[in-house]
């Protein structure tokens, strides 16, 4: 399974460009899309879908060599809890639609299993 890792990085990276290019071109007119009130303070969108962006470019680093960059894996599923998370809660607490929600289990939770799966077989074959 191992062999997909590469494949599997590479496509996290592109969901990751995907997701963050509209918040980080226009993030008022995005949030509609969304279901969403357009933000207060749309320079917070920009800030988080950079970072979205960012992170899509270390997924894309990892891809070129996952055994030798197997350290960086962590930081990967570490994104993805924290955003996971916070945006379940916002929506247990009704401050974010379903829409949200579900776009959330598509782009952060299917992804914090993959990587933590490719986490811990990269450092037990490291051993």
């Amino acid at each position: 399974m191992r062999n997909y890792a590469p494949l599997a990085f590479r496509i996290a990276a592109v969901v990751n460009w995907l997701v963050a290019i509209g918040g980080i071109v226009d993030p008022t007119s995005v949030a509609p899309a969304f279901h969403l009130t357009p933000p207060n303070y749309p320079f917070l969108v920009r800030i988080w879908t950079g970072m979205v962006f960012m992170f899509g470019a270390m997924f894309w680093e990892i891809s070129r060599d996952p055994p030798g960059r197997r350290r960086l894996i962590k930081y990967g599923w570490i994104e993805k809890s924290v955003t996971a998370i916070s945006v379940t809660i916002a929506y247990a607490t009704a401050e974010v639609p379903l829409m949200m929600f579900g776009l959330i289990l598509l782009t952060d939770y299917f992804w914090i299993a993959v990587f933590l799966y490719y986490d811990i077989s990269l450092r037990r074959t490291a051993r």
